[in-house]
Order: structure tokens, then C-alpha cells, then sequence
């Protein structure tokens, strides 16, 4: 895609009121940041089947040729919408029988999840709303880049999954879609692509002056994003355009603790990250949890490997009610190798917790019936 082309497109945005919202009460905001964190994340994650959910209500057979991609199915039946005197914006996907929220979509939603650029062009021309928001904030360009196509071939009993078009974001964006449109949650197009590891697109949206380290209402950025999705090229782009490897969310999320929580795929990453001066030992702002202690969590023995490396503390205390070294938790949990691995890197088992005042060591013998995670401890 052509960056002067994209650059115009920014240039061309000049209602300062899309770019953000009205930020929420202090008194709300943790519990709303919560929920758009995991809203966000549920979409950005959405692998999609066309052979998969139920479709419902009185716009089925409008869904269903958008989804199939049957354009001379699709014409007759918004004809006949619009000869009835319907607005074609009205037909907006309902909950699907099993209950599962649709946010209501319309058919340009439809369209660009199912990579169906000859419908677009099509809804398009009959005056669908190219920047229309669903429930979430969302528009047909956000759902362009941020959706991973999954399509099951029933004949051959496999599984194809297809790259985000680039022809459909430069087609959306030619027709006047929004580069600066950002979601209920803040989350921006650099969030969305970064996610998904579009380092072209990525690029593109910095060379048009796009912030790399805009954040959500979560304190979120394209970091935490490519982070997320296990894209260490992402995050070396972001990083040499100018984001900040040291970021935190308002949770006090670093990269270290994303990348932490997200296992194998980033293993190459986290030393990067140290690197470039990310903490590795930096603890949550709610309950003092550290990388080690999320990858304990995890039961990830390659993680904590890893983090025990590169100088991650052993010994360190969360700051939750239990007051936990991460030796506690592998205990707590019967994880032996991750038990084994903290104790090879000098944890101590004889530190005691700041709730029940009791060492890695008692508790492994006081849960006596986990025999081989008491036997790590016989000579402690």
C-alpha cells in the first residue's frame, strides 16, 4: 500500500472528536478496564469457520449470502429490502440461538469478517456507512484487520486460514474509512494490527504520524498488542519507531509480564525486551505479581527457565493476601518441574508466606499425599 496514500487519509480526518471518548469516573475504572480488556482481547482472537454460528433473526438470509460470499444472492434480496421501503443500515445481526452476542454488526461488519471484498464494494455502493460502529466501537475497517479467517473444507476434511487482504483495508480506506477511528476501549487500528502481526500495515500507520504508544482506557498500547500475540517483529518495529519497550499498563501490565503469560511464542522475546531496559522483576500494581509469578501461574517450566536466566528474582514476594513467593505457588499448585526449576535457581524453601506464615517446605510436607512434590523438600 502506498504510505503517501495512507498519510492522506489521516490528513483528510479532521473531526478531532473520533480520535477519542469521555474518560469513565475513577470510581468505575477498574472494573471497566477489566471488561474491555477481556472484550478486546475476545475479539482480536476470534478465528472464524464459515461453516460455524447459527445465524438469526429477521436478517438471516441477508448474513448468509454476506457470508457465503454469493453476491447474485445477496442483490436480489437488498432490492426487494430496499423496495419495501427499508434502510439496508437497519439490518443489524441478532444474538445467535445459543446466546452468543453479536454486538450488532451490520452487513459491512459481515462482509469485511469474512474477507468478501466483492460484497463490500457492493454495500458500499448502496450506501452502507464505510465508518458505521457496532456495540463495541468497532468499525468495518477495525474487524477488517483485526480478524484471523479460519474456513473449514468439509470436502477434504482440512483447515485454511487466509492472510487479512490487503486490497480490502486500501479498498475501505480509498471509500473514506477512518485511520484514526478508535473503539469504545480506546483501542486503536495500530492496536488491532499490531495484534496480528501486519508489519506492513503497521509501518504504514506510523509513517502517517499514528502514535506507537497510543493507549487504551486500559493504559494498553501496541506493544502490549503485538506482545500479546507473540510477534517479536512487531514489537522490534514498535520499538524502533519509537515506543516505549518500558511501558506499563494502568495495572501495571509490563511487556515482560504479557510476554510472561503467553508462553513458547515468546521466548525469543523476552530477552529482546530485556535488552531494551524492560524490568524483569516489575510487580502489578493490584497484587504485586511479577513475570516469574504469572509464569509460575501458568505452570510454563520453559518461561521460567528463562525469566530465572535473564535475573528474574526467585525469592520475590507478590503483594496479594497471601503474600506468595513464586516456590509457594508451585507448591500450592503440584507443579514439580516448575518447583524444581526455582529450587536449581536458588529458591529458598525455608521463606515463609506473609499470610499463613509458612515456608514452601512445611507446606509441601502438610500436603504429605502429593508425594513427589514432598520429595523435593525431604532435606529442607
Amino acid at each position: 500500500m502506498s504510505r503517501n496514500f495512507l498519510i492522506d487519509s489521516f490528513q483528510s480526518t479532521k473531526d478531532g472528536s473520533k480520535c477519542g471518548i469521555n474518560p469513565m469516573s475513577k470510581k468505575s475504572k477498574t472494573f471497566w478496564n477489566k471488561l474491555f480488556v477481556i472484550l478486546a482481547m475476545a475479539l482480536l482472537t476470534w478465528e472464524l469457520r464459515a461453516d460455524s454460528f447459527e445465524l438469526n433473526g429477521e436478517y438471516t438470509d441477508l448474513f448468509k449470502a454476506v457470508r457465503r460470499g454469493k453476491l447474485e444472492e445477496l442483490e436480489p434480496l437488498v432490492e426487494s429490502f430496499i423496495a419495501q421501503g427499508k434502510n439496508i443500515s437497519d439490518a443489524l445481526n441478532e444474538p445467535y440461538p445459543s446466546g452468543l452476542r453479536t454486538h450488532k454488526q451490520n452487513l459491512l461488519h459481515e462482509a469485511c469478517k469474512w474477507d468478501r471484498l466483492e460484497i463490500i464494494e457492493y454495500l458500499i455502493s448502496k450506501g452502507l456507512d464505510v465508518n458505521a460502529k457496532d456495540e463495541l466501537g468497532l468499525t468495518p475497517l477495525m474487524i477488517a484487520v483485526s480478524t484471523k479467517h479460519r474456513y473449514y473444507n468439509k470436502d477434504s476434511n482440512s483447515v485454511t486460514t487466509s492472510s487479512i487482504s490487503s486490497e480490502k483495508i486500501r479498498y475501505l480506506l480509498l471509500k473514506g474509512a477512518d485511520p484514526l477511528a478508535k473503539s469504545k476501549s480506546g483501542m486503536t487500528l495500530l492496536h488491532y494490527a499490531a495484534y496480528r502481526g501486519l508489519d506492513w500495515f503497521v509501518e504504514d500507520l506510523i509513517a502517517a504520524k499514528m502514535d506507537p504508544n497510543a493507549s487504551d482506557q486500559n493504559g494498553w498500547t501496541p506493544l502490549h498488542s503485538a506482545t500479546s500475540g507473540g510477534h517479536k517483529n512487531t514489537v522490534e518495529i514498535l520499538i524502533r519507531k519509537g515506543g516505549n519497550p518500558k511501558v506499563k499498563s494502568e495495572e501495571g501490565y509490563t511487556l515482560i509480564h504479557i510476554a510472561a503469560g503467553h508462553g513458547g511464542a515468546n521466548l525469543d522475546l523476552i530477552p529482546f525486551l530485556i535488552q531494551n531496559g524492560a524490568n524483569i522483576n516489575a510487580k502489578l500494581f493490584d497484587n504485586g505479581e511479577t513475570p516469574l509469578h504469572i509464569a509460575v501461574n501458568k505452570n510454563d517450566p520453559q518461561i521460567i527457565r528463562l525469566l530465572l536466566a535473564n535475573g528474574a528474582l526467585p525469592n520475590i514476594y507478590d503483594s496479594g493476601r497471601e503474600k506468595n513467593t513464586p516456590l509457594h505457588i508451585a507448591v500450592t499448585f503440584n507443579f514439580i518441574e516448575c518447583a524444581k526449576i526455582l529450587l536449581e535457581y536458588g529458591a529458598d524453601p525455608n521463606i515463609k508466606d506473609g499470610f499463613n506464615k509458612e515456608s514452601a517446605a512445611e507446606l509441601a510436607k502438610r500436603m504429605g499425599h502429593r508425594q513427589h512434590m514432598s520429595d523435593l523438600f525431604k532435606n529442607k
